[in-house]
């Protein structure tokens, strides 16, 4: 007979035994959550990705480039790279365990298409969470293949890009995307005035459009850019310097401009606007009378008093037409945060130098430094130090000899945001082969030296690569030492349906996967042939790998803004 005590310890011992099954469970399935978990991608918009998300009103939505769109297979393919800063629309968590990406293009739609059939995308809607608008070349007659194909992946391409610019993302903006990027924002012609964009005059070290801000850093920074949407509406009373412009080069002249502002009671308005030349001369003064009462002239900072306004007569409209007569259709404007006195001056211009973007003492961007202190810390000047406010001739002057002195440096030079990077390059040189084997030139997404391309499209599109892909692999077969370079492949085939399935059966076999498709949307079965473009997309989507990221661009038309659609294939 087993007394109490005993059916006690027992009950206690089966208790215990219970626990330590139940802790031994919760020890051998705990582990498997984070490994499932682990090195799973992940895809979010930030702020600027809600901005131009089609979930934000039309009225209040900024579109993103196709810069962008190349950023993010870039990063995909590439993981994290050294950026200047992170993605400015995205977050692509785990980004180096992509397992693959694909991408369709549909060339002739536009978000006309997709919101007018919105109904028959039923099956791409319950695909893509992420859907935003997008300024195409398409807005310009612009090439969508040249803009594609001009992202640069090989690593040793890589290299040579973080050498000359810093980044990868700074290349984007510094190279022919300037051009192509402006076009689709501002109305600039085809013709050139002076020399190509990467011949430099003799004083300069490097080509001043690398300074100049990308369309896109003027709309982060707050610039009057001529967009539709939100921007518009904002804008609706601006005007631009020039009717028409001409593409920037390394020759287009630099222009100070500097402005002077009182509160009024309807706000900050210009009193005072100055604009000197390359030579440090003034080739504009002019005093501005607001419309509206003056309530502060702020002349501890402006200078500007009431006995200086009370003859003067000329309007800000006077103004922007003198201004509009003054500046070549290439004319570059430099100042400190030029943003401001662009909106005092209610215009927009294209090509913009701010010094508080290209000096920076403590690598972050966003903390930017005051003239005065740059100019006392790179030029030895003491500006803005008198008890009559501001001189807007002696900032003017200061933002372009901060400009003309870091021109006749480095890129680097005055920018910690650049000088920062210098152990990461140097890493980089230690892991990347110096030997000249596969030193191509900056080259395209469909070339990369560890990953293989394949490019899919009827006869229609294909020949607009083959150019791309002739020069890749000649220079890694013409460099090439031992061994056999990756697979570069451009495959042409007879119709659209077959660019689908051959898409859908293909992408596994490369790293990167592309069908480019030319469509003609017929008004008589546009219904139709959304519906056929919904299954398109759906079937590509279920080839998907897991982990991989799949991109679909309606490219646009010369009326109407494009869409692009991402997502990362996960089941959690």
């Amino acid at each position: 007979m087993v007394g109490p005590a005993v059916k006690k310890r027992r009950a206690n011992n089966q208790e215990s035994a219970k626990e330590c099954q139940k802790d031994e469970e919760i020890t051998t399935e705990a582990p498997e959550k984070p490994v499932k978990r682990k090195h799973i991608p992940k895809f979010r918009f930030k702020t600027t990705g809600e901005s131009a998300s089609l979930s934000t009103p039309g009225n209040e939505r900024i579109p993103l480039m196709l810069t962008d769109v190349q950023h993010l297979l870039l990063h995909s393919l590439l993981g994290n790279l050294n950026l200047a800063q992170p993605p400015r629309w995205y977050v692509l968590d785990k980004c180096n365990h992509i397992s693959q990406t694909t991408c369709l293009i549909l060339e002739g739609l536009s978000i006309q298409h997709w919101e007018r059939c919105c109904n028959e995308f039923q099956k791409t809607k319950n695909i893509f969470d992420n859907v935003v608008e997008i300024l195409t070349p398409s807005a310009y007659n612009g090439s969508l293949v040249q803009e594609l194909a001009l992202v640069p992946l090989s690593e040793v391409d890589k290299e040579d890009i973080i050498q000359k610019y810093g980044s990868i993302n700074l290349a984007l903006e510094a190279r022919k995307d300037l051009m192509i990027m402006m076009k689709a924002v501002f109305p600039i012609g085809d013709s050139v005035i002076n020399n190509d964009l990467d011949i430099v005059t003799s004083e300069d070290k490097f080509p001043r459009t690398q300074l100049i801000l990308s369309a896109w850093q003027l709309i982060e920074e707050n610039y009057p850019v001529p967009l539709k949407g939100k921007l518009k509406n904002a804008y609706y009373d601006y005007v631009m310097t020039k009717d028409e412009y001409m593409p920037v080069t390394s020759n287009s002249p630099m222009y100070g401009l500097d402005c002077e502002m009182c509160l009024t009671n309807a706000g900050s308005e210009l009193t005072r606007v100055s604009i000197v030349n390359e030579k440090h001369e003034t080739i504009y003064e002019s005093l501005v009378k607001p419309y509206n009462d003056i309530t502060d002239y702020l002349t501890r900072y402006s200078g500007i008093t009431k006995s200086l306004l009370n003859d003067v007569t000329k309007r800000l409209e006077d103004v922007q037409k003198e201004i509009k007569e003054l500046l070549p259709p290439d004319a570059i404007l430099v100042g400190q945060s030029l943003n401001v006195d662009l909106h005092a001056l209610k215009m927009m211009h294209p090509y913009i130098i701010d010094t508080s973007l290209i000096y920076n003492f403590t690598g972050e961007r966003t903390r930017k430094p005051k003239l005065k202190t740059l100019a006392k810390e790179f030029l030895n000047l003491d500006i803005q130090s008198g008890k009559n406010g501001h001189c807007s001739i002696e900032d003017s002057i200061a933002s372009l000899k901060l400009v003309q002195l870091k021109l006749s440096k480095s890129l680097e030079y005055g920018d910690a945001v650049h000088t920062n990077r210098q152990g990461y390059k140097e890493n980089i040189i230690n892991k990347i082969s110096k030997t000249p084997e596969l030193a191509l030139s900056i080259f395209n997404h469909m070339i990369e030296q560890r990953k293989t391309s394949l490019v899919i499209g009827c006869d229609d599109i294909t020949g607009d690569y083959h150019s791309y892909l002739t020069q890749a692999k000649e220079s890694v077969i013409s460099h090439l030492k031992k061994g056999k370079p990756k697979k570069v492949k451009l495959s042409t085939v007879d119709g659209v349906e077959e660019v689908v399935l051959t898409l859908a059966d293909a992408m596994k076999e490369y790293n990167f996967a592309m069908a480019h498709l030319k469509l003609e949307v017929d008004s008589n079965t546009e219904i139709e042939q959304m519906q056929t473009i919904d299954n398109w997309i759906e079937k590509i989507w279920n080839s998907v790998a897991q982990n991989a990221l799949y991109v679909v661009v309606f490219s646009g038309t010369s009326s109407d803004n494009g869409v692009a659609m991402m997502k990362v294939k996960s089941h959690l």
